[in-house]
């Protein structure tokens, strides 16, 4: 029995919830119908900033929230549109022809006000939670953190060229002139005079280089040729064939290699 008591209670609840909603869907189009009158599209989307608002920030305030702003933001729509919503309620019991209470004819003039400033107000709250989310807030925060890097880097660059201003205008100036120089032909070559720097020529240097050490001095054969001096030979066949052929050697009388025969000048006694 208590099951059957318990589903039907929530059954019932359900439906007093959509007969609850259709009651405040209900005043609030009839107060729009006096807003727009003949106007049926006008009316329609005028639920959205209630009704309809009232609905769809409680379902992002439950799960299309992740940070703290956007749990403020998301309350805040929740509670303008419920409020919003209750006025267009009130607004349109007053103004539907019941005789009991006297309407004033700032009833009329709120009517109109409100209206606008709820579609301001929704709008401005949609762009905020969607800026409050956790990656567009970290893209935006770098972004200012970096354009303050930038403005004061261009501080510094203003101050330092400040202070060479003197010094980078006449370097500037001295191209200017150069330049009106060439361009009026006075512009001359200037000869540069350098100092001759000495030269050694290896082949006339009165050094002498001394003769590595070397083991093979020291064998006989060696001593023979210290004690004995050098010999020189003498070629025995002239340079018949270098005259022959007219070469540049027959011309300057030098003779070209020929056989020679190994005969000492100096005999040893």
């Amino acid at each position: 029995m208590k099951k059957v008591i318990g589903a039907a209670a929530g059954i019932l609840f359900a439906v007093f919830g959509i007969a609850i909603l259709g009651l405040l869907i209900s005043l609030t189009f009839g107060a729009l119908g006096k807003l727009f009158p003949g106007n049926f599209t006008n009316q329609l989307w005028g639920l959205v900033l209630f009704d309809i608002a009232a609905m769809i920030w409680a379902l992002a305030f439950v799960f299309k929230s992740e940070s703290t702003g956007q749990y403020a933001l998301s309350a805040i729509g929740f509670l303008a549109a419920f409020v919003g919503t209750l006025g267009m309620v009130a607004v349109e019991v007053m103004l539907s022809g019941q005789t009991y209470v006297e309407v004033s004819d700032w009833v009329g003039q709120w009517l109109v006000y409100g209206f606008v400033i709820m579609t301001a107000l929704h709008s401005a709250l949609l762009y905020a939670h969607h800026g409050a989310a956790p990656d567009i807030h970290q893209k935006i925060n770098v972004g200012i953190a970096r354009g303050e890097i930038v403005t004061e880097a261009i501080k510094q660059a203003t101050q330092s060229l400040d202070v060479q201003k003197a010094m980078l205008a006449q370097m500037i100036t001295q191209d200017i002139v150069d330049q009106v120089k060439r361009d009026l032909g006075m512009m001359r070559g200037q000869i540069i005079d350098l100092p001759a720097l000495p030269v050694t020529d290896p082949h006339t240097s009165d050094e002498k280089q001394k003769p590595a050490f070397s083991f093979l001095n020291m064998l006989p054969v060696n001593w023979w040729a210290k004690k004995n001096g050098h010999k020189t030979y003498e070629s025995v066949v002239p340079a018949v064939a270098a005259a022959a052929n007219g070469t540049e050697e027959a011309e300057a009388g030098t003779t070209p290699p020929a056989p020679f025969r190994n005969e000492p000048t100096d005999q040893p006694s």
